[in-house]
């Protein structure tokens, strides 16, 4: 199978996640974004996907990972491009975000100055994640550099060892998002298993993948209806077990839509930007006098989706904004790169 193809059978799911990401943090967690409580559906929707949004983001990028893993052994360039890709936008998107908050009129989350100033070190906000997959990017990579992943056997190993890690208590001080790692790095190592073995798990599972995913949609929504604090802890055995299934089931539909697919292609942007365009639209609906839950949270979803879409689009064009506030490469390199095209996640 060729990479395009590849990539294209992926891309819809990074749409979903994005489609599943922005939905949250418009809705916000208890008491925070549009502070929806406890009885509205919006609420029950929020708090049901709890162990399906971050797991899918990160098996995307296992699965990606292992398509291109580390070109010609060369682990320095590895290590460079997740610098510019995950630690640049860190500083220059995620600390000056946090900094924002802080001091920002309406939207201080109990974050100081100084915190906010630290927030490369300590996470804080949505950016976790960046150090988090950037810990477990060197990690991989490194045992793919010494050979030490050359077969199924020894990616279900490293899988067996995630899984054990990620059951165990996290770490008391959250030192650059190492509680984070251990977190996702069973789903990224799941990724690169589903991708390894993706044309088996569509031949045999691609009618009852989606069935899956429904029932195991349906069963969240109706128990965090029920009460959410049935909804326990996402470092869980249920939390590992949900998660797992659910991306597995979802790359065995082979699910297609061009509309996800196209946000997909800016997924990075869409992670970085959206809390700043959802909140954005919190304040412009508020202040036409807007009350009514459904209308905000679609305006919410709206601008947190489509704003970054067109950041990106002007980001892009210049060489600066897009190697600082992207991760990309400069416009130059990309020029050149289009020849000969290089993965989305590099």
């Amino acid at each position: 199978m060729s990479s395009k193809k590849k990539s294209l059978e992926i891309e819809t799911l990074r749409g979903l996640a994005c489609l599943l990401l922005v939905l949250y943090h418009v809705i916000g967690p208890l008491g925070g974004g549009l502070k929806i409580d406890i009885g509205s559906p919006f609420r029950v929707i929020a708090d049901s996907m709890v162990y399906v949004r971050m797991p899918l983001f990160t098996f995307i990028s296992g699965y990606i990972y292992s398509i291109y893993k580390i070109r010609g052994n060369d682990f320095s360039a590895f290590f460079s491009g997740k610098v510019r890709r995950l630690i640049v936008p860190l500083f220059c998107v995620g600390v000056p975000f946090s900094v924002l908050q802080a001091v920002g009129p309406g939207v201080n989350k109990d974050v100081g100055v100084i915190d906010a100033l630290l927030s490369f070190w300590v996470p804080i906000n949505h950016f976790w994640f960046l150090q988090a997959v950037f810990i477990i990017f060197m990690f991989v990579g490194l045992l793919e550099w010494r050979g030490m992943l050359r077969s199924m056997t020894r990616l279900y190993w490293l899988f067996a060892f995630a899984a054990g890690v990620f059951l165990l208590p996290p770490f008391k001080f959250d030192a650059f998002g190492i509680n984070g790692a251990i977190y996702l790095l069973p789903f990224f190592v799941a990724g690169m298993i589903g991708q390894e073995n993706v044309e088996a798990l569509k031949q045999r599972f691609k009618v009852i993948g989606p069935l899956v995913f429904v029932l195991i949609s349906l069963t969240l929504l109706y128990v965090a209806a029920i009460d959410r604090e049935l909804i326990v802890d996402r470092r869980s055995l249920i939390g590992l077990t949900v998660g797992c299934v659910s991306c597995i089931a979802l790359l065995s539909s082979d699910m297609r839509s061009k509309w996800l697919t196209w946000l997909g292609g800016y997924s990075y942007a869409i992670f970085l930007f959206h809390v700043l365009f959802a909140a954005t639209s919190r304040f412009v609906l508020g202040r036409l006098g807007v009350k009514d839950e459904s209308l905000l949270v679609l305006g919410g979803l709206t601008f947190g989706l489509l704003g970054p879409v067109v950041l990106s689009m002007i980001f892009s064009r210049f060489n600066v904004t897009s190697v600082l506030f992207l991760g990309e490469r400069a416009a130059k390199k990309k020029l050149a790169a289009s020849i000969a095209p290089v993965p989305a996640n590099s």
